[in-house]
């Protein structure tokens, strides 16, 4: 009878002494990193649906694995990119002193018009905003290529020296 018994307690022994290293997860965990690794190489973008695959191979590791933890660290980096971008603060222009230039109206507006392009996914509506911005971009150059700061020229600010009254005339 004790035969009997060992006989059937053997696999059962057998079963939970093995089933620790039976956790696949590592080798799911390998597999998910390699594929991670392979679409940040080529730089593709957290918005393009080429990461979905990803999510639903670190996804697919047994929440029991011991790679688990490993797979919801990059499960939460890759939403945290694919979210929107929070918007940054531009400063506003007052009714004197910096920010009230054209130039600086318009160097505000270029640096909205990227922020806005680089929150906009990848697709048909990315285009106008980058010639948008190319434009801005072109016309700040002129703006700040024609713009002096007061004082720069002799009418801005009084006579030049050496031509104003009581200067020495030229020969």
């Amino acid at each position: 009878m004790t035969t009997r018994r060992l006989s059937a307690v053997m696999p059962l022994a057998l079963c939970l002494l093995l089933s620790p290293g039976c956790d696949k997860g590592p080798d799911q965990l390998r597999d998910a990193e390699k594929s991670y690794r392979e679409l940040i190489d080529r730089r593709v973008s957290p918005q393009d649906a080429a990461w979905d695959p990803v999510i639903a191979s670190f996804e697919a590791i047994p929440q029991d694995s011991k790679a688990r933890p490993a797979a919801e660290q990059r499960i939460a980096a890759i939403r945290r990119l694919r979210g929107k971008l929070p918007a940054r603060p531009l400063a506003t222009p007052g009714a004197t002193g910096p920010g009230t230039s054209e130039a600086d109206a318009k160097r505000a507006a270029c640096e909205a018009l990227a922020i806005r392009l680089g929150q906009t996914p990848e697709g048909p509506a990315r285009e106008p905003l980058r010639q948008t911005l190319a434009e801005c971009r072109k016309a700040l150059v002129k703006l700040e290529a024609h713009s002096h700061p007061p004082g720069e020229h002799g009418h801005d600010h009084g006579e030049e020296p050496g031509h104003g009254p009581g200067a020495a005339p030229t020969p």
